[in-house]
């Protein structure tokens, strides 16, 4: 991974200055911030490969960070380090049911520190290229896509599952020339052109989003 970026999130200045010292020396971008609120708001403007966070925060605590970041549907989600000085089998299982990828109990060594973020980009790099890239026809077109009807977004919803045209017909039990008529009209709103276009696009769609569905992740359109 090029040049990752690490935000700290501690409200106790010594320690999140020596964090951030150790963090530096081993050749790491690194940001910090000293409140919850501070640290969402460095979150979405640097969009950081890894977050260390404090869990006991002055107002919003960790957990709630931890929380907020992953409803961030902008950031592409970044490893999250929990920092406490609890030691707990309470406060760890807390943590980790969230979904945290670490615990740190302070007091922790330098080494402690350094081994979990490596441990955490590695993890990451395997990620990320498991990821497909991004297909640039269906980013293009994905604003398109608000503008179709529930009926539409419905029937495109079973071209991605890869149904034909009388297998639409019989599912929504509705008739053929429906369905065909409806294909014409998404084809014509997401411009896209060719007999087997609105098929790939669909198809490419489900791909680059596999958990994507038509009906229920965007608004409905004023027509039926």
């Amino acid at each position: 991974m090029n040049n990752p970026l690490i935000l700290v999130i501690e409200d106790e200045q010594a320690l999140r200055e020596n964090i951030v010292d150790i963090i530096l020396h081993y050749g790491f971008r690194v940001i910090s911030a000293l409140s919850g609120e501070d640290g969402i708001n460095l979150a979405l403007q640097q969009a950081p490969d890894i977050i260390i966070c404090d869990i006991m925060l002055p107002g919003m605590d960790g957990f709630d960070v931890f929380g907020q970041i992953k409803q961030l549907p902008q950031l592409q989600p970044p490893a999250f380090i929990f920092l406490t000085a609890k030691s707990t089998r309470s406060d760890t299982r807390t943590g980790m049911d969230m979904g945290a990828d670490d615990y740190l109990t302070k007091p922790f060594t330098k080494e402690e520190l350094i081994n979990s973020i490596n441990a955490r980009l590695e993890k990451i790099i395997q990620v990320r290229k498991q990821q497909p890239e991004k297909d640039e026809l269906i980013e293009a077109a994905l604003t398109r896509l608000n503008s179709l009807t529930k009926a539409e977004r419905r029937i495109l919803d079973k071209i991605a599952e890869g149904l034909t045209t009388p297998q639409i017909a019989n599912k929504l039990f509705v008739s053929k020339k429906t369905i065909e008529n409806h294909r014409v009209n998404i084809s014509r709103k997401l411009d896209l052109s060719g007999p087997n276009s609105l098929i790939n696009f669909a198809l490419r769609l489900r791909a680059q989003k596999s958990n994507f569905r038509f009906p229920d992740n965007f608004p409905s359109s004023s027509a039926p």
